[in-house]
């Protein structure tokens, strides 16, 4: 180990010579003479320009702890001679301008002390050694190392405070110095392929003046083992042995599955290989994860984005299952890791088929007692609570209700929404029938209410399946608010369904427009859809089917979702506009599952 050693040659006599020299021993006054002899073995070439570690400070300390006489640089006092008090003295030396608590590449740092008693007409002398009092790493990567495509060494200390050092192969490996605690050697490789990997080793009971050598190597044979250690002198050599292929492999990568209710997109590639790939030699493989036998499915290779895709259909909605990407020929054999997902629960709409109706307070509310009083709520609201409830409760209407007269299903009921102009003392509005999933928040006033769209839901539906009867009124009322060109007073009224599904509630403010839906562009929206208006006119006494389908703006999966399925007798309710003619009734509704149709479609 390559050490300096500083020999300070200190000189205390007491001498019978010149008169003036007399006077002094009999005032009790010795003298002190310093001389360093020096045996460096350092390696110094880029020691940074601010800190010379052979620089050498010294301190003189009485034995009060006081500080009788220093210097930054010992050949200060060189030839010098220093007049001391009879008495115990410690001098200390050690690299001046650091203290080693910190880590950093060549800044080694020496110290050394030693005790001494000066008397008065003898001469004493003390020899100081001053030995490397922090710890030196350095690290070699094994020419067979060079192989890989990239290699970084990280050397950490258990002290608080202090920074680790990064020796990254291929460029310039200084040597690395860190205060006396335990450390931690962490490498981390990149074969020619792409592929990680990381291994790392504690080395504790780490003490001062020892040198850590730290070499890696790539084995023949065998698997990453901890490293061999030998011991020379103060240096402690680390063999790290790494069986990692530091070239190219073929192997095959799926990513998480896209999945839906009935069926997954499934997504893989090829992470690295060795030869030539013939895509048509790739296939998807799964399974239910209870399963024995994999089944089969066949990959699509995307040459732009070097990706091979399949859709799974026929799935069984809340199942798990297993896949993986497979390639085979030529006798050779490769597959991905296993990956697993689950899919979505083909989640029914409550009450879809409007048959069940219960009544609390004056609210009617299109939920069964049992599950009205199990969920505390409904998970379909109108517009019932602001005409029955608060303020609303002097007018006591429900615009929506069920009837059992006029419905699709016989036996049931239907849902009818009923537009009408609700007033008490003189002060009215036209109101609109409605029929959403969400709650009824509160009124504003007279002016309008406060609406929260939308139920958590756990699938993605594609759809909306259904029925409605319409009878139209000519518009006789119309709010400030309504858009110019449309709705004007006379025209025919229309109704309104649309639906969709969102990352969270859309809460709707009917007196502040900017809270009105504006499904293509709210990034609230994932998907939507509505029924056309040449659709939303009178059914002339019949019951007229329609399926609306969504729009998918994003199919990526979502930690979770809210269903938004918005009726209502006057389309343009919400501005206070519709006729007191216009009634609607709905019926047997159902969610559509499948794949999805996007908006970009």
């Amino acid at each position: 180990m390559k050490k300096i050693y500083l020999s300070l040659m200190i000189l205390l006599a007491l001498m019978s010579v010149v008169s003036c020299q007399q006077e002094d021993w009999e005032s009790n006054v010795g003298y002190l003479r310093i001389e360093v002899g020096t045996n460096a073995y350092v390696d110094t070439k880029a020691i940074p320009e601010n800190y010379n570690p052979q620089q050498i400070a010294v301190q003189i300390v009485d034995s009060k702890g006081e500080v009788v006489e220093s210097t930054d640089d010992w050949e200060t006092l060189k030839g010098t001679q220093l007049r001391l008090a009879p008495g115990q003295y410690t001098v200390n030396a050690s690299s001046n301008g650091f203290d080693g608590s910190e880590s950093g590449f060549d800044v080694p740092y020496y110290a050394g002390s030693q005790q001494i008693t000066v008397e008065t007409g003898k001469e004493v002398t003390a020899n100081i050694t001053c030995t490397l009092a922090n710890v030196k790493v350095t690290v070699n990567y094994d020419e067979s190392f060079q192989k890989f495509a990239s290699a970084t060494t990280i050397v950490s200390s258990a002290l608080e405070g202090v920074a680790a050092l990064d020796f990254v192969m291929g460029s310039e490996l200084k040597p690395g110095y860190f205060p006396v605690g335990d450390l931690t050697v962490t490498v981390n490789v990149t074969n020619q392929a792409g592929e990680q990997h990381s291994q790392s080793t504690s080395i504790a009971d780490v003490k001062a003046r020892k040198h850590y050598i730290l070499n890696f190597k790539v084995a023949d044979a065998g698997s990453i083992e901890k490293p061999t250690i030998s011991i020379n002198g103060e240096e402690i050599i680390f063999t790290f042995t790494f069986d990692v292929s530091t070239e190219a492999s073929t192997q095959l990568e799926a990513q998480p599955a896209n999945a839906w209710s009935n069926f997954a997109y499934l997504e893989g590639g090829v992470a690295s290989s060795e030869g030539e790939i013939d895509p048509a030699a790739m296939r998807f493989e799964y399974k239910t994860a209870d399963a024995e036998e994999w089944q089969t499915c066949s990959a699509t290779y995307e040459s732009e984005s070097q990706k091979y895709t399949a859709t799974l259909t026929e799935l069984t909605p809340a199942t798990e299952y297993n896949y993986r990407l497979v390639y085979e020929k030529d006798g050779s054999a490769y597959a991905s890791d296993i990956v697993t997902f689950t899919t979505e629960d083909a989640q029914t709409l409550p009450n879809g088929n409007m048959d069940n109706w219960y009544k609390s307070g004056k609210t009617w509310y299109p939920v069964s007692e049992s599950d009205y009083s199990a969920n505390g709520g409904s998970f379909w609201d109108s517009s019932n609570p602001g005409t029955t409830t608060g303020a609303g409760a002097l007018v006591n209407k429900n615009p929506t209700q069920g009837n059992s007269t006029i419905v699709h299903t016989a036996g049931g009921q239907s849902a009818e929404l009923k537009s009408q102009y609700a007033s008490a003392f003189g002060i009215g509005k036209f109101a609109a029938a409605s029929l959403y999933t969400g709650k009824f928040n509160s009124l504003v006033g007279t002016n309008g209410a406060k609406i929260d769209f939308g139920q958590k839901f756990t699938a993605r539906p594609i759809g909306l399946h259904g029925w409605f009867h319409y009878t139209n009124g000519k518009i006789d009322y119309r709010g400030n608010n309504t858009p110019e060109g449309v709705a004007e007073i006379g025209s025919d009224d229309l109704c309104s369904i649309y639906m969709a599904i969102a990352k969270a509630p859309h809460q709707l403010d009917n007196t502040n427009l900017s809270t009105f839906f504006d499904l293509e562009n709210d990034e609230n929206i994932i998907a939507y859809g509505e029924l056309p208006d040449a659709e939303a006119v009178s059914t002339n006494g019949e019951w007229k089917e329609f399926t609306i389908t969504l729009k998918y703006k994003d199919i990526t999966p979502k930690d979770k979702y809210y269903l938004i399925i918005v009726c209502s007798s006057s389309k343009y309710g919400d501005y206070f506009t519709g006729s007191t003619g216009s009634t609607m009734y709905i019926d047997d509704l159902e969610l559509v599952y499948g794949q999805p149709t996007t908006a970009q479609e």
